[in-house]
Parts: structure tokens; C-alpha cells; sequence
């Protein structure tokens, strides 16, 4: 009895640890359309603006990237979970900022950078993003379009 007791406990465990319900949220997909690596953040901190960290595995250094920069030419799909969006709506907050810092920028200190407004951002309405299915961000050297829908023949013509 005891056996199918712990069999039982053991097989509605394994089950839980198997099944993990997709969180509800929305899609941003960042397109980096310059020549150059980007910094993305959500915030402004110090200790954003790493973009290596370090860890020791089996009692040796390693150095991984950190996800929150984007290479030249590349697309990077940021997840904006709906309990996100509810703790700003709860904090009186109907925008979502996310900033952007390039390379030339990043050896410079956080004060320096935002004194000098070294940076760029993107204020994004919490309406808009729940509205749409398809939310890109298109960052280029001197713009940031924020788009919701592809038009592939109208892209494909220019």
C-alpha cells in the first residue's frame, strides 16, 4: 500500500513539472536595422548596462552574454507578460518605455549617459500594445518606428 501511496505522490509531481500553461502576454519584436550592437532595457539602472556576467561551472569562470543587447542586423522577440501590463495599469501607468543605448555609448558611465541623453526610447501605449497581434519595433540610425501590420507585397515592391 505503501509503494502505490509513494507512486501515486510521485506520478502527480512528475505531471506538474511536465505541464507548464504558456504565460498570456504580447509579443514586441525588435528589428536592430543599423550597423552597430544595441543595449535594450526596460529601466535605467546601473546594473543594466553589463553585457557580460560571469559564472563558475564545475570550478571554472565562464563569461556568457547577457540577453538584453542585440546585434547589428538582427531581431530579438521581447515578451510583455499580461501581469506585467496589470502592475503598471495598477501603478496609474498606461505606458511601457523601452530604451535603447548603442556601443559607442556603453563605456561611458550611467550618469554620463543620462545627463547627455545618450540614449534613445520608445514610448509605447499599453492600449496600442494590447490591441494588436503584431507589434514591431524597427530601430535605424535615426528613427524608431513602432508598426503593427506587414504588408509583404508593399515591402517586397520597394
Amino acid at each position: 500500500m505503501m509503494k502505490i501511496i509513494i507512486l501515486f505522490v510521485l506520478s502527480i509531481l512528475f505531471k506538474a513539472c511536465i505541464y507548464d500553461p504558456p504565460a498570456k502576454g504580447k509579443n514586441i519584436v525588435i528589428h536592430n536595422q543599423t550597423n552597430s550592437f544595441i543595449l535594450i532595457l526596460d529601466s535605467l539602472h546601473d546594473e543594466n548596462l553589463n553585457l557580460y556576467d560571469t559564472s563558475l561551472v564545475n570550478r571554472r569562470t565562464y563569461i556568457f552574454r547577457k540577453p538584453n543587447y542585440l546585434t547589428e542586423y538582427n531581431s530579438f522577440t521581447k515578451f510583455i507578460s499580461d501581469s506585467y501590463i496589470k502592475k503598471l495599469r495598477g501603478n496609474k501607468n498606461n505606458k511601457l518605455y523601452i530604451y535603447f543605448i548603442d556601443k559607442v555609448n556603453l563605456e561611458k558611465s550611467l550618469n554620463e549617459i543620462l545627463t547627455n541623453h545618450l540614449y534613445r526610447s520608445k514610448e509605447i501605449n499599453l492600449d496600442t500594445l494590447e490591441k494588436y497581434e503584431l507589434n514591431h519595433l524597427f530601430l535605424t540610425d535615426d528613427s524608431i518606428l513602432f508598426e503593427h501590420d506587414h504588408n509583404f507585397v508593399t515591402n517586397w515592391k520597394h
